[in-house]
């Protein structure tokens, strides 16, 4: 761990560095290096079980996925990768009340060692002229990516909302790149509400050549409904549950 950067109440930003990052060889064999390509890319963390107090090495399973020895106790959490250059991998983090990730992110500082697995590539960019992005605050490290790498001639509409706009950072989400044409409405709501959400998409032309949300799952739910009720194909909505309000963290 590198560093444990407070972005603002709730944001936590924590980057990575090791030589694993990059190709590398070990007792399972040849690794290649890390990469992440899209912007909702997700890196998995092994984090230990607080209650079992162990900490875990898992191995690549045969057919594939993760495979932990039983006397030992792991969970693992996924995130979005923020970035990933020859520097490191930056993670943004949204902190909740409670759960293994919020107890494992109190407890680490910089110096300590981590277990992960590399980034997983998600779906690319399709390569449409107008997207629709929408999400809550978990959603800010993918939506920020999104802005970044908005190809030229792409149409973009970010809505995001969180609970504090007044405590959100201004650089979580960046300026488009010159020539790009990207509007970004950021509003203050309950997390996991809808309303203020519903009441945004109202403004919104839809149907549109391809939708992305994100966020608390049931807050997620009902969006994709709302969008597929306006018109919008279901085959053109990407959609996907980060947490669920109640479940764990």
């Amino acid at each position: 761990m590198e560093s444990v950067e407070q972005l603002g109440p709730g944001l936590v930003r924590v980057c990575l560095v090791g030589d694993e990052l990059g190709a590398f060889r070990n007792g399972e064999g040849t690794h290649a290096a890390a990469v992440s390509e899209s912007f909702d890319d997700v890196v998995v963390f092994c984090l230990p079980d607080p209650e079992a107090g162990a900490e875990t090495f898992p191995r690549t399973a045969p057919g594939g996925g993760l495979s932990v020895p039983g006397d030992r106790a792991t969970v693992t959490r996924e995130y979005t990768v923020r970035a990933l250059r020859e520097s490191g991998l930056c993670v943004d983090l949204v902190r909740h009340d409670s759960g293994v990730g919020m107890a494992w992110l109190d407890g680490v500082t910089p110096g300590d060692d981590l277990v992960i697995v590399a980034p997983r590539v998600s779906r690319s960019l399709p390569g449409v002229d107008r997207m629709l992005a929408v999400g809550d605050a978990t959603a800010l490290p993918a939506m920020a990516r999104l802005i970044e790498d908005c190809p030229p001639g792409l149409d973009l509409e970010v809505i995001a909302v969180v609970p504090d706009l007044a405590a959100l950072p201004p650089e979580l989400l960046p300026v488009s790149a010159s020539g790009t044409r990207v509007r970004v409405r950021v509003l203050e709501d309950c997390p996991g509400s809808v309303s203020r959400l519903l009441g945004a998409l109202s403004e919104s032309a839809l149907p549109t050549d391809f939708a992305w949300v994100a966020g608390e799952a049931g807050m997620v739910g009902d969006l994709r409904r709302h969008l597929i009720a306006r018109g919008q194909p279901p085959d053109r909505v990407q959609f996907t549950g980060y947490w669920r309000l109640g479940g764990p963290l």
